[in-house]
């Protein structure tokens, strides 16, 4: 009965630990720039669908000017099955720079087929200059990943040559700083660079966390947390390498509590 009780307890810690480590985002007060979009904040203010087809266009928060020591969660989703474009994220990100000429910024984007010159799967690139980034189709910086303006730095470890798939639910997990950036999807580490990956870089360049759509309607991103790791280190969103998914997590410590509560029913018949 005491193992059990302390189990219990144990595991009603766990799961408010995990709660409180992991808080909702609220995206009403973010806002879009580039092409023609339609980013609609669903109810609760922590999720957001973008419903256009269209040239490149961020969603991001204008009033942040760091989003570094922070891990960032949810999911993301294709709604529909009839494109298969980019879908993806940004990171320090600043207003202004999804077409400027002295952009300074850090794109994962995912394409789900292969066409006009670039494959699908999931990368990261270093954006300098998005100058030559509006338009869609074969042209533009931003599809083809021209070198010196949208440069690829490098493709995931399992999803690089792979498409995301249409009405499935992808967890992902973003670690930055201003020395790491690690995706996570699924809970696998897809993507971990340092600046030593990336040409004449010293350290990543700060500003706000975004996402990322070009030329796919349709996209998703729901669940959206941020747990400050300078504060909770320890958090499973802040650890490197391959991390449980937080809801794995929610559910091993609500089945601990359902162990407890089953074990006192026992005890009392």
């Amino acid at each position: 009965m005491k193992l059990i009780k302390t189990l219990a307890l144990a595991a009603t810690g766990l799961l408010v630990s995990v709660q409180a480590q992991a808080v909702a985002v609220d995206l009403s007060g973010w806002t879009a720039e580039g092409g023609s979009s339609s980013w609609n904040v669903q109810a609760g203010n922590d999720s957001v669908l973008q419903t256009v087809n269209g040239a490149p266009t961020v969603f991001f928060d204008p009033t942040a000017t760091s989003s570094q020591n922070t891990a960032l969660s949810g999911n993301i989703r294709v709604g529909s099955d009839g494109d298969d474009d980019f879908i993806g994220f940004v990171l320090g990100y600043n207003s202004g720079e999804i077409f400027s000429s002295s952009a300074d910024f850090y794109l994962i984007d995912w394409k789900q087929g292969d066409q006009s010159g670039w494959g699908q799967g999931l990368a990261i690139s270093h954006v300098t200059n998005g100058s030559n980034g509006n338009t869609t189709g074969t042209g533009g910086s931003y599809w083809q990943h021209t070198a010196g303006e949208v440069s690829l730095i490098t493709r995931a470890n399992s999803l690089g040559n792979t498409g995301y798939a249409d009405l499935v639910d992808y967890a992902f997990n973003i670690i930055f700083t201003s020395n790491l950036i690690e995706v996570s999807v699924n809970g696998t580490t897809e993507l971990s660079i340092t600046p030593a990956d990336v040409s004449g870089v010293s350290s990543f360049t700060d500003g706000s966390f975004g996402f990322y759509n070009y030329s796919q309607a349709q996209v998703l991103y729901s669940a959206i947390r941020s747990t400050d790791c300078s504060q909770t280190p320890d958090a499973p969103e802040c650890q490197t390498g391959t991390i449980p998914e937080p809801t794995t997590v929610a559910l091993l410590a609500i089945g601990l509590i359902g162990m407890g509560a089953a074990g006192r029913r026992k005890l009392v018949r």
